[in-house]
């Protein structure tokens, strides 16, 4: 009996042993503690930077080799080519600037220089354009500029459609025996004040490294050189910058019907205009027409045929 007892006091001992491991009074390991996630803080973003528009001022574009220089209108203009001899740009709305450059016998013999207006015509009809029908050579010159000579004429585009959608293209040629540079800057627009931009930057054109050429490329026109005017009946020259920016200025015009006057003056899109808003255009240094293709006449006096608009494109 006595060891029966001893043995359920040993197995009540072991039991009691076990139920109280599982209560986990002491001697169990610790359970693993689970973090919770921080919410992350959202990132304020930056304040919106404004894109500043376009710089309605002229800047001067370099060539890459320091070559040539010319003054683009404004900031809309991109340069799209700089390959040595073939420099580009372009801008959205306003049109394209192209200067390329020949030198040496190779380049010269495949070049075609406009040395005259029908040489001019026959380089517009190698586009398959018909002159008269798609297109006009208008103010052609020939000059000589301290040895230096110069071409110069605009293309008036009668068929916007066959040109790509340039209403006048503006070409300079400088060239001599052995070089030679053109610049042609075709405008989008046909208003005077797109002609005066693009007519600007043409002339502001500067050959800076060494070159034949370089005599006649100052930045400053053709004005001092000895003109061969072309067969059109249009006096060579740019529109005089004061006459386009003041539109004080007026001009009297006669109605070829009854010749009856009428005062013209320039707005601010350098377009001519009467004080009851309809437009006029100049055919000639003295043919005038109307928005509705009335013919008119004017006299004029020296200047102002020297600063006639270019008639715009209809």
């Amino acid at each position: 009996m006595k060891n029966k007892k001893t043995l359920m006091i040993l197995a009540l001992a072991v039991t009691l042993s076990g139920v109280l491991s599982a209560c986990s009074f002491g001697g169990d390991e610790p359970k693993e503690i689970v973090e919770a996630t921080p919410t992350p803080e959202p990132t304020e973003a930056p304040d919106p930077t404004p894109t500043p528009a376009a710089s309605s001022q002229s800047t001067t574009y370099t060539s890459a080799d320091r070559s040539i220089s010319i003054e683009l209108p404004d900031a809309t203009w991109a340069n799209r080519s700089d390959e040595g001899d073939l420099v580009s740009f372009e801008s959205p709305d306003q049109g394209r600037i192209l200067i390329i450059h020949g030198e040496g016998a190779e380049d010269m013999s495949s070049a075609v220089i406009p040395s005259t207006e029908d040489l001019a015509i026959s380089l517009e009809q190698a586009s398959d354009l018909v002159n008269g029908t798609d297109f006009e050579i208008r103010r052609y010159s020939a000059t000589t500029e301290n040895g230096v000579n110069v071409y110069s004429y605009v293309t008036r585009m009668l068929n916007t459609e066959k040109s790509g959608g340039y209403s006048f293209v503006i070409n300079k040629y400088l060239t001599n025996d052995n070089e030679y540079y053109s610049i042609t800057a075709s405008g989008i627009g046909g208003s005077q004040k797109a002609y005066n931009r693009l007519q600007k930057s043409v002339n502001s054109f500067q050959i800076l490294g060494d070159s034949t050429l370089k005599a006649a490329a100052g930045g400053q026109g053709q004005e001092g050189g000895q003109a061969a005017a072309g067969s059109n009946g249009v006096v060579p020259g740019k529109p005089s910058e004061d006459i386009i920016s003041d539109n004080t200025k007026t001009r009297t015009i006669y109605r070829n019907s009854d010749g009856q006057p009428l005062v013209i003056k320039i707005d601010n899109n350098g377009n001519w205009v009467d004080d009851n808003g309809n437009s006029y255009r100049f055919a000639s240094e003295c043919d005038v027409y109307d928005q509705n293709d009335v013919d008119y006449y004017y006299h004029g006096e020296a200047a102002d045929v020297y600063y006639m608009p270019l008639p715009d494109s209809q």
